[in-house]
């Protein structure tokens, strides 16, 4: 994790492997210190007005890369967020991480749902919709200037990660930290579906479970999770089969 006092940069990415809790910044930037943000994507997941406006997303226009050039020509300084591994550019970066195993059903689920993909658990796992979890993590994660943020430090409000962030944008919090998933999910219970890592993980059929121990153990020990809680996951008759949609 670096920590850089007030970055000043055109441009600082907002980035994390898809359904890690890069919305759930993009409403803490907004709600706590008053960031709008914008993104690479359509960001037509936003189908409620409310949530779009919680989550601070600022309109680019018809023509998004004319809107970068003349913000970035007045000195403005952009939020934008990715999913994509890291470009060949020199920009900061805040890098959301979340348990991988929870990462992985959260985005099977929202491939199939959402885009009418017929993958299983074990398909994401291995790359099939094309970087895998620890490629994207360790890509950003071994980055320069990349502040690295827990998802569930960001949805309790953790106060060091709140003062990590105002550090690193040189923004100061202007607002306190009360962010209710519950009302979120009440807006729009598609985009919003669990948010428990528990109940994500409960998911996995033991083959998947295994698959993710051999391709991912390691890098999620690296980063923190998975230690001491029997990975991997053993065969059990209350565990879903293996999710194919």
């Amino acid at each position: 994790m670096l920590l850089d006092s007030g970055i000043q940069a055109p441009v600082i990415w907002l980035a994390s492997y898809p359904r890690s809790g890069n919305t759930l910044l993009r409403i803490l930037l907004k709600q706590c210190f008053d960031l709008d943000s914008h993104s690479i994507y359509s960001d037509q997941e936003f189908s409620h007005p409310e949530v779009r406006r919680l989550a601070g997303e600022a309109p680019v226009g018809d023509n998004p890369r004319q809107f970068v050039a003349d913000a970035l020509s007045r000195g403005r300084q952009l939020f934008v967020k990715t999913h994509e591994l890291p470009p060949p550019d020199n920009h900061p970066a805040i890098y959301v991480v979340r348990d991988g195993r929870s990462a992985v059903v959260s985005h099977t689920h929202y491939l199939c749902d959402h885009f009418g993909h017929a993958l299983s658990f074990a398909e994401v796992i291995a790359g099939k919709m094309g970087v895998t979890w620890s490629q994207h993590v360790q890509a950003w994660m071994n980055r320069p200037q990349t502040l690295v943020l827990r998802y569930e430090d960001l949805a309790a409000g953790d106060p060091d990660s709140l003062a990590a962030i105002s550090a690193f944008t040189g923004v100061s919090q202007s607002n306190e930290f009360h962010v209710s998933f519950r009302r979120l999910q009440g807006l729009q219970p598609d985009f919003f579906r669990r948010g428990s890592d528990e109940a994500n993980i409960s998911e996995l059929d033991p083959e998947s479970a295994q698959l993710f121990e051999r391709l991912h153990g390691e890098t999620l020990r690296a980063v923190g999770y998975g230690i001491g809680d029997g990975m991997p996951l053993e065969a059990s008759e209350e565990r879903a089969p293996a999710r194919n949609c």
